[in-house]
């Protein structure tokens, strides 16, 4: 085989691998049954291998940012996010310089200096890569706990209509659903039972944990009622249907990104074609 079937058939392998890996890491279309069953009530601490702990202690002392309502929020440890990050690094390390030789094998290396620069580019994306991907997951995550808010409310305000109390109207309607969602909203009340406060400032506690804003609200709303006696069945309607328009419109913003992000790979298409073409004879300028 000549040199430039070598070359082709190594190009066409280093793009399947890459595609095939990014493929089974990047997030896809959730379905109906991983969106209500597979996602886990709270992450689950482990301890884990020491240097591991090490790591995330000296990112501490550094001042780094850990994403930890997001971790919490999609059921992740900080250990396995710092593995992630770590594989990640060290593969994009490894990556550059073991294709950089597999062209020197077939007489077409790259130079030291551009094979360190490619390299520590690739460390950099492999260690930013998997917060790109855990910020996506609780994107769709918080998507999803929101569409959850829309009906607990609405439990809710039925349950005020029915002279249920503040109390039992907010705890009745968590046992109906058997979704992630339903199940958060639970365990926060539990255990704000079990520490003698009241279930709304459970709530209160899980919107900061997880950062949803809308429970935050809902947390005031339901506050109001159990503080003054005030009727909020209306109030909770308004703001149920508040989450369902602002869900709505993020819907249709993301369809919009989406349908914009679909010229990118009709011009990448574009741009390899035209390489394709020009190859063969830039490689016989150089050769020559």
């Amino acid at each position: 085989m000549s040199t430039l079937g070598q070359l082709i058939l190594l190009a066409l392998g280093v793009a399947g691998g890459t595609t095939l890996v990014l493929a089974a890491y990047l997030p896809g279309r959730l379905r109906l049954s991983d969106v209500l069953d597979d996602r886990p009530a709270a992450p689950v601490s482990s301890s884990t291998y020491p240097v591991l702990q090490a790591m995330l202690r000296f990112a501490d002392r550094c001042g780094a940012r850990t994403p930890t309502a997001d971790l919490d929020l999609v059921g992740k440890t900080r250990e396995a996010f710092m593995l992630n990050r770590l594989g990640y690094a060290f593969a994009g390390i490894l990556a550059v310089p073991l294709t950089s030789l597999a062209f020197a094998v077939v007489g077409a290396g790259t130079p030291v200096f551009l094979t360190a620069a490619m390299s520590l580019g690739a460390a950099v994306l492999g260690w930013t890569l998997p917060r790109l991907v855990l910020r996506s997951e609780a994107q769709k995550a918080r998507a999803a706990f929101r569409g959850a808010l829309v009906a607990y409310s609405h439990l809710v305000a039925l349950g005020r209509l029915g002279d249920r109390g503040p109390v039992e109207a907010m705890r009745y309607p968590a046992t109906l659903g058997d979704g992630w969602a339903f199940q958060r909203l639970r365990l926060a009340m539990n255990e704000a039972s079990l520490g003698g406060r009241m279930p709304w400032e459970g709530l209160e506690r899980l919107a900061d944990e997880l950062d949803v804003r809308e429970l935050r609200d809902l947390g005031h709303i339901i506050t109001s009622a159990g503080e003054s006696g005030a009727s909020i069945a209306d109030t909770l309607r308004s703001k149920a249907a508040s989450i369902a328009q602002q869900g709505l419109a993020d819907q249709k913003a993301g369809a919009s990104v989406r349908s914009d992000r679909m010229d990118m790979p009709i011009a990448v298409m574009g741009l390899a074609f035209i390489v394709f073409l020009a190859f063969p004879g830039i490689y016989t300028m150089i050769g020559s």
